[in-house]
């Protein structure tokens, strides 16, 4: 008889090193996702970076994407405070359909469409589609590195605001800031307004001294 297998936590999403360890990890967490990670850890980090991409003039009224969204928490605040178009993109189908099933404070679906994508290839969208550009979480586990956030600005259209959460950690070592310097010296992004969040709630979690750095940036004309 084989052993149970452990119940999925923070430890198993830090320990992510590919696009299948992700699948495998969120196929089996998604139904419990909300409950057992959301709720019980206090995230806040969502709430956070969603203010920092309103407050920087982030879709004004355009389409706005939502890289790794996950069971959806993004899009639903996004959609209660009136933002009307977002789609979301995930490498998880599994959390893809929990997110399919959001509804915002207005009783609207938090989402307009949800695509299935793994971030490190090229993702199933077109050019310049998306007048702002949101992602919270994709960027904490470090599997992903600053090469994926060129795809992100593929599809951003000129002048979109992007607001990218990056785990506080992993900035620099992986880094990030040596992509921003050079992109934003090339002309392909403005220098980023970074700032640094916390992803928990204040004494209510074990993790709650975990940072994260944002990255606002906007995305330039080619």
């Amino acid at each position: 008889m084989s052993e149970p297998e452990d119940e999925p936590d923070l430890d198993l999403a830090y320990s992510i090193e590919t696009p299948d360890d992700s699948r495998s990890l969120y196929a089996r967490w998604a139904a419990t996702y909300d409950e057992n990670f959301i709720e019980k850890h206090a995230y806040v980090y969502h709430e956070n970076v969603v203010g920092l991409f309103l407050d920087a003039g982030g879709s004004a009224g355009g389409v706005v994407l939502d890289v790794g969204c996950g069971t959806g928490v993004v899009g639903v605040a996004l959609g209660d405070v009136g933002e009307k178009i977002v789609d979301g993109v995930d490498i998880s189908p599994e959390m893809l359909d929990v997110a399919r099933g959001k509804l915002t404070v207005h009783g609207q679906p938090a989402y307009r469409n949800l695509i299935e994508a793994d971030l490190t290839q090229t993702v199933p969208i077109g050019d310049d589609t998306y007048s702002g550009i949101i992602s919270v979480g994709a960027f904490t586990h470090g599997h992903l590195g600053p090469e994926a956030i060129d795809e992100l600005v593929r599809i951003a259209a000129p002048s979109a605001v992007c607001a990218i959460g990056i785990n506080a950690k992993h900035y620099a070592e992986f880094g990030f800031d040596r992509w921003f310097a050079s992109r934003s010296t090339e002309g392909g992004v403005t220098s980023p307004q970074l700032v640094n969040v916390s992803i928990y709630e204040a004494g209510k979690s074990e993790h709650s001294g975990e940072r994260a750095e944002v990255a606002v940036f906007q995305v330039l004309a080619s």
